[in-house]
């Protein structure tokens, strides 16, 4: 996934690109994030670790949500 000036690699999954897109993202751009973090475990762990930390309107608690229906409560 790029999103805009960040390009996201393997091992490059952290918060700061977690709350850009929720910030700034397209439609697009939350998708794929809803993809990645069905199929990529690094994607959600940055989600997961950008939860607590963010300050955007519904983004935060649907990730929750979604975290916890695939992969439970923790």
């Amino acid at each position: 996934m790029e999103h805009r000036h960040l390009d996201v690699k393997p091992g490059q999954w952290g918060v700061a690109i977690v709350h850009s897109i929720w910030e700034r993202g397209s439609d697009h751009e939350i998708k794929e994030l809803i993809r990645q973090v069905k199929t990529n475990p690094e994607a959600a762990d940055a989600v997961k670790r950008a939860i607590p930390h963010s300050q955007v309107y519904g983004f935060p608690k649907f990730f929750k949500m979604y975290l916890e229906k695939i992969y439970g409560k923790k």
